[in-house]
C-alpha cells in the first residue's frame, strides 16, 4: 500500500465528522485514543470513496477497520451533561407521556415513532446538514433551519425554504397540545425548551469542531496549537477496598496539556500529564500546570493557540488577566480560542502509581505538579503592606463584564490593542470587544507568575504523530434534503 493512501486513510478518519475520540480509552496494541465510528462502515466507505476516488480499495479499507482501533456500537460508557439532560431525557419523557395518555395503540405506535424519528433526526442528521468552509467560516445558506448564520444572528439575508424534517421539531409539539389536556402543556413547553438547549448545543459543536481542523492547517514551523483539560479526580483504589475506606477520599487531580506541533507534513503531538494531591482546580492550579509545560517545551513556540472547555477553571477573570502576561513571561503570542485519553488498571494508593498507569501511552510525559499557594498569599500580604491597606477578601473579585457571552479571546502583543485583551462570542462571529490594561487590573488586581514544585517529567516510550488535515481538500457534498420554498 502506498504511502499516499495510508495518509488519505489516517487523514479521513482525524476528522471529527466521522469519528468521536475515547477521552479515556485506548487501543492496547498502538497505545494511541481509541475512535468512536459515528455512521456504519458501509457508509463510511462510500465517503470515503467519494472523497478520496484513487485511495485504497473497499477490502484494505474494511480491514484497517476491523484490525485498528475502531469501534462502532460499543457502549460509550456515558453522555455529556447536555446530550443526557437537555437530548436523550426530554425525549424519553415524552416518549412516557404518551404511553400514560393514549389508550389507541395505533396512534401511540405513530407518536413514539416520530419522537425517535425526531430524536434520530437532532442526534446523528441535523447536524450533517450545516455547511461549514475549510477555514472556518460559515455561508448564508438558503434554508433557514440549515443557516448557522441565522443561528447565531449574523444572518442579514432572507430566507426562501424550510426543512420538513426540522420543523417536526415544531408540528409535533403542536399535536401532543392539541390531542392532551391543558394541565399537561406546561410540561410540553419544557421538554421544548430542553431541546432546543440541545439544538443550540449541536449547532454550537458542530460550528466549533470545524474549527479545530481549520486551526491545525494554520499550523507553521513557529507555532503550536494547545488543548488543555482535567481529566479526572482520581481517588486512591485497591482491589479490596471496604466501602468504609471508599467514601471521604481526597484523591489527586489529573490536568492533560496537548501540544500539537508541526513536523515536515505531519503533526507531533506530546502529552504533558501532571497529577497532584491538590484537588482545588482553580485559576492558579490552571496557570501552574501551564507554566510547567511552557518550561518544559523544547524548542519553545514563538506563538501558540489555546482550545479548552468553558469550565470555571479555565473560563475565569483571572486566568485571562494571567495569560495577558505571558508574552513578558514566556516570550510567546497567545490567541486564545474544545479531551486526552487515561486508561487506569492498576492498583492506585500512593500518587506516583498515575505515571505507573500512564507509562506507555505515546507521546505522554507524567509529571507530579504541587502549586505554590503559599507564594500567591505571600505576595498578596507584601502587596497590602507596600500600599498599608489590606484589601477586602485578600484579593479583587470582580469579573470581566460579559466574560460568560464570549468563547474566543485574544492578547495582541503589537499593534493598536497591544496589550489589551480582546474577546468575542465565537471564531468568526461578532465583533471584538476590547479591554485595556487598566480595565483588565481594576478587574483583577495585580497578577504572579506561579513557581510551581515539579517532579522531573517521564520520557515517551513512543510517539504520537498523525496527518495535518488537508487544507486542498474537496468540500463535502452534503446530504440533500427536501426544502419546503417558502
Amino acid at each position: 500500500m502506498s504511502e499516499v493512501k495510508e495518509k488519505q486513510f489516517e487523514l479521513f478518519f482525524a476528522d471529527k465528522e466521522n469519528v468521536n475520540m475515547s477521552s479515556y480509552k485506548v487501543d492496547a496494541k498502538t497505545q494511541l485514543p481509541v475512535l468512536y465510528l459515528k455512521n456504519q462502515k458501509n457508509a463510511l466507505w462510500e465517503k470515503f470513496s467519494t472523497t478520496y476516488p484513487d485511495g485504497m480499495k473497499r477490502t484494505s479499507f474494511m480491514a484497517r477497520l476491523q484490525n485498528g482501533r475502531f469501534k462502532y456500537r460499543e457502549d460509550l460508557e456515558g453522555l455529556c451533561l447536555t446530550c443526557n439532560d437537555y437530548g436523550y431525557q426530554p425525549i424519553e419523557n415524552l416518549i412516557e407521556l404518551v404511553n400514560m395518555n393514549f389508550s389507541d395503540k395505533i396512534l401511540r405506535g405513530i407518536l413514539i415513532h416520530k419522537l425517535e424519528l425526531l430524536r434520530r433526526h437532532l442526534k446523528r442528521d441535523y447536524e450533517k446538514e450545516l455547511v461549514m468552509n475549510e477555514d472556518g467560516t460559515t455561508d448564508h445558506v438558503d434554508c433557514i433551519n440549515h443557516c448557522l448564520l441565522f443561528a447565531f444572528g449574523e444572518c442579514k439575508q432572507q430566507h426562501f425554504s424550510r426543512c420538513q424534517e426540522c420543523d417536526t421539531f415544531f408540528t409535533i409539539f403542536e399535536d401532543l397540545r392539541y390531542q392532551l389536556d391543558i394541565s399537561h402543556h406546561t410540561k410540553l413547553q419544557e421538554y421544548q425548551e430542553q431541546l432546543k438547549c440541545y439544538l443550540a448545543h449541536q449547532t454550537r459543536k458542530k460550528y466549533l469542531n470545524a474549527q479545530f481542523n481549520s486551526t491545525l492547517v494554520e499550523l507553521d514551523n513557529e507555532g503550536a496549537v494547545i488543548i488543555v483539560d482535567y481529566k479526572m479526580r482520581i481517588l486512591p483504589k485497591t482491589s479490596r477496598e471496604t466501602k468504609s475506606e471508599f467514601f471521604g477520599k481526597r484523591g489527586w487531580t489529573l490536568h492533560t496539556t496537548l501540544v500539537f506541533r508541526k513536523i515536515d507534513e505531519d503533526l507531533d503531538i506530546q502529552a504533558y500529564d501532571h497529577w497532584s494531591s491538590d484537588t482545588k482546580q482553580d485559576a492558579w492550579f490552571t496557570a501552574s500546570c501551564f507554566e510547567a509545560v511552557f518550561e518544559t517545551i523544547n524548542p519553545k513556540p514563538r506563538w501558540i493557540k489555546i482550545i479548552s472547555d468553558n469550565g470555571g477553571h479555565y473560563h475565569n477573570s483571572e486566568l485571562m488577566a494571567i495569560i495577558s502576561h505571558w508574552y513578558c513571561w514566556y516570550n510567546v503570542e497567545i490567541a486564545h480560542a474544545s479531551k486526552r485519553y487515561v486508561r487506569v488498571g492498576c492498583d492506585l494508593v500512593d500518587g506516583t502509581n498515575i505515571e505507573t498507569a500512564l507509562q506507555d501511552l505515546s507521546g505522554t510525559s507524567v509529571a507530579h505538579i504541587e502549586p505554590n499557594r503559599d507564594q500567591l498569599s505571600g505576595q498578596i500580604a507584601v502587596e497590602n503592606d507596600t500600599s498599608g491597606n489590606k484589601k477586602q477578601n485578600e484579593k479583587r473579585t470582580k469579573t470581566i463584564p460579559g466574560i460568560s457571552k464570549w468563547f474566543e479571546w485574544n492578547w495582541p502583543v503589537t499593534g493598536q490593542f497591544a496589550g489589551y485583551i480582546r474577546a468575542r462570542p465565537l471564531p468568526n462571529i461578532g465583533t471584538w470587544t476590547e479591554f485595556s490594561p487598566a480595565q483588565v487590573a481594576s478587574f483583577c488586581g495585580a497578577s504572579y507568575r506561579p513557581s510551581p514544585t515539579i517532579s522531573d517529567p517521564t520520557i515517551p516510550k513512543s510517539s504520537w504523530v498523525m496527518p495535518i488535515p488537508d487544507e486542498k481538500k474537496e468540500k463535502k457534498m452534503s446530504n440533500v434534503k427536501f426544502c419546503i420554498t417558502l
